[in-house]
């Protein structure tokens, strides 16, 4: 029997889970618990206390899985006693497997689909709670030395959320949303495709890249749209928006150089730069928001500038 893992981060007590969980030891995979029981606070707290971050399910019972989220999400949304952070936990957590998922396996229909259902969560459960999307931007990455792939799938469920969020501001197509949350989450995947020090440009000011270097990383657009470019099962939207996130109405971006940018593009682009300086970069909000006042006009529309700053300040970002 195969094993799939899942994050302990997305399992709620007092909910059924419908599927056997597994714990891995040195030697062997033992029952941790049966699909028929739930699992009780003090076991998650236990794994939690021992840093054990993920447990594991039968292949066959991925979609049983997704199912059991799905309920813990909608039913931590509708409890007023479950607290924001608790609310964010969870979110989080399936977010950002899923976003390990597709940077592990970014050619697998298995990916695509998971990034379409986490879209769609994250859709549902954005738009029934004003403060979550704070939330998930304040939610702590579990290891201070994070790993640089822990960094990136959680920039990935960042921009994701941005996206979702600001295009329903804007009040774009609900479509275009759905494109948007599944196109932030893969609009970096070419990281997965990168080897040793060229990983380490996706934390690198622009501006300090030698030439070389520049070159390189100005590929990974193109790269992350080829992932997808041959699959029957990738939305020709979500392509073209991994292409264009890196792109500027001034003709300064990257790969093409575009001069003009759908509304789609260009909230992907916005949203990709601005959690790409926090949570890569590592540059206080402030700092962001004043370098797009100075440095971001003409590669976007000032309106859009105008916008993005007012929603990300009412939003508390």
């Amino acid at each position: 029997m195969g094993y799939l893992p899942i994050r302990v981060s997305t399992l709620k007590s007092d909910i059924q889970l419908g599927f056997d969980v597994y714990i891995q030891l040195p030697h062997k995979v033992l029952m941790y618990v049966r699909g028929d029981d739930d699992i009780e606070p003090h076991r998650i707290g236990y794994l939690k206390e021992k840093k054990v971050r993920k447990l594991y399910i039968a292949d066959a019972d991925e979609g049983m899985y997704q199912e059991y989220i799905d309920r813990c999400l909608n039913e931590a949304m509708s409890d007023d006693s479950v607290s924001i952070d608790e609310k964010a936990d969870l979110v989080v957590g399936a977010g950002e497997a899923t976003a390990e998922r597709i940077y592990e396996d970014p050619h697998s229909k298995k990916s695509y689909d998971a990034a379409q259902t986490t879209a769609a969560s994250l859709i549902s459960v954005l738009g029934q709670n004003d403060e979550l999307l704070k939330g998930i931007f304040d939610h702590a990455l579990e290891d201070e030395n994070a790993s640089d792939e822990a960094i990136m799938q959680k920039h990935s469920v960042n921009t994701s959320s941005l996206c979702i969020s600001f295009a329903e501001f804007l009040s774009l197509p609900k479509d275009s949303v759905e494109f948007l949350g599944v196109a932030g989450l893969f609009h970096d995947v070419a990281f997965s495709q990168f080897e040793g020090t060229d990983k380490k440009l996706f934390f690198k000011e622009i501006g300090d890249m030698e030439v070389s270097d520049l070159t390189r990383y100005k590929e990974h657009p193109k790269i992350g749209g080829e992932i997808l470019q041959d699959k029957e099962f990738a939305s020709a939207e979500v392509i073209g928006l991994i292409l264009a996130h890196e792109e500027k109405r001034s003709g300064n971006g990257f790969p093409n150089k575009l001069n003009t940018l759908t509304p789609e593009q260009e909230v992907l682009s916005i949203c990709a730069l601005y959690d790409r300086e926090i949570t890569c970069l590592k540059k206080t909000r402030d700092d962001v928001l004043e370098d797009f006042s100075m440095n971001q006009i003409g590669n976007y529309d000032l309106s859009i500038i105008k916008k993005f700053k007012s929603f990300v300040k009412k939003a508390g970002l």
